[in-house]
């Protein structure tokens, strides 16, 4: 018997599901939940964003379900709705990430030069307070 993977999102199920989860939210919700998790994960790993996927999949879960109620079935398909609304939160996160990787590093290099590389020699994984920080210049 071949199992049949769950990475197929049928778009007429997925609107019929939200129709159904706007009037009966306990009903549908862990449906709608399961689909969700489809389309999120296919986004995620077709996009190759360079986000940590949990956080990522988190906030597009909380961001999708603050904007469901904003989906009207009459103006365009559920996929392509909530695959704008995921990919440009996914943009929006790197985004954020981006400036805030850029931040650490331009704090980094005042303190220590652009050339320094700190490094953390533990002596005691246990004990966080028991590193002892050791810098080499890079060049």
């Amino acid at each position: 018997m071949v199992k049949k993977k769950n990475h197929y999102l049928d778009n007429k199920r997925f609107e019929e599901v939200i129709k159904c989860y706007q009037v009966e939210p306990d009903e549908y919700q862990d449906e709608l939940v399961t689909l969700l998790d489809i389309l999120i994960t296919n986004i995620l790993k077709s996009f190759k964003f360079k986000v940590d996927p949990d956080d990522a999949k988190q906030e597009c879960f909380m961001l999708v379900f603050k904007t469901l109620k904003n989906f009207k079935p009459g103006n365009g398909s559920a996929f392509n709705y909530f695959t704008t609304v995921i990919v440009n939160n996914l943009k929006l996160i790197y985004t954020k990430d981006k400036k805030y990787h850029k931040k650490i590093q331009a704090y980094r290099d005042s303190i220590l030069g652009p050339n320094m590389n700190v490094t953390r020699d533990f002596v005691d994984p246990d004990d966080p307070s028991s590193f002892s920080l050791s810098s080499s210049v890079s060049g």
